[in-house]
Order: structure tokens, then sequence, then C-alpha cells
């Protein structure tokens, strides 16, 4: 895949460097290509477009490279499918981690419980089955 820069400057009020750049190949490349190609920090690197003709083995990729975070976040926008899949992941997380912490209460309470029942056992629930998977490899 030969690469070749066509247009190349620096926007300085919007603190990024647009590029555009044209690829010979049979199959038209991937944003990471593309990324990969330009050669700058691929986490401050957004490609806008990649373009091809019909019959033509030469497609146009146009991308932006930003200077810091700060101007990306400011400047690029998430669309709103994407933005509701990560809202629904965040809230997925926080969840999860309200229903490990109830159960580590949960475990934590039973334990206590056992405690108070039979202060005098050694064994508690934690250690009964790492003894019992010891009995296990030992009969294989």
């Amino acid at each position: 895949m030969a690469t070749k820069i066509i247009k190349q400057e620096k926007n300085i009020f919007l603190e990024r460097e647009e590029i555009i750049i044209e690829f010979s190949s049979d199959v038209a490349p991937s944003s990471e290509e593309v990324k990969v190609a330009i050669g700058k920090n691929i986490d401050l690197t957004v490609v806008k477009n990649i373009k091809g003709q019909f019959g033509k083995k030469v497609f146009v990729a146009e991308a932006v490279v930003y200077d810091n975070t700060e101007a990306k976040k400011k400047i690029e926008t998430i669309p709103k499918k994407i933005r509701k899949k990560i809202e629904a992941d965040k809230k997925a997380e926080e969840v999860a981690k309200k229903k490990a912490e109830e159960e580590a209460k949960k475990a934590e309470e039973e334990a206590e419980k056992v405690e108070e029942a039979d202060p005098e056992a050694e064994v508690t629930e934690a250690e009964a089955p790492i003894e019992e998977a010891k009995t296990e490899e030992k009969t294989e």
C-alpha cells in the first residue's frame, strides 16, 4: 500500500493539523490504517472520511491531528447513538458494583452469624471450598 500526503496544513484556531492523504491499494484502507500511515499520535488523530472512485485503486482520506486532548474534546462531538451506548455501559457498571458490594456485605453478615453461633470453629466458609479442591487434586 503506497501512501502520499497531498495536503498538510496547520489550523491554529482549532489547534489541529489537517491532512489529506492518498492511498494506492486494491482495497479501501480502514481508519486505523490511515492513523498509522499518518504517523502522528493515534489517540489525537480523527479520520473524517475515506473516499474512493469506482474502478480506481486510489483512495483519498481526510484526517485531523489535534495538538492536545482538551482541543479534541472541545471540538469533536460524539454521535447520539454512541453517547447512549456509553451511558448504558456506565449504568451497567455501576449496577454491577452495587451488586458486588451488597454480596460482600451479605457474606460478612453471614460470617459474623457463624462466628456468633460457634466461636470455636476454626474453619470458615471461605476456607472450606479450598480444602475440598485440594482433596480432589489428590484423588486424580
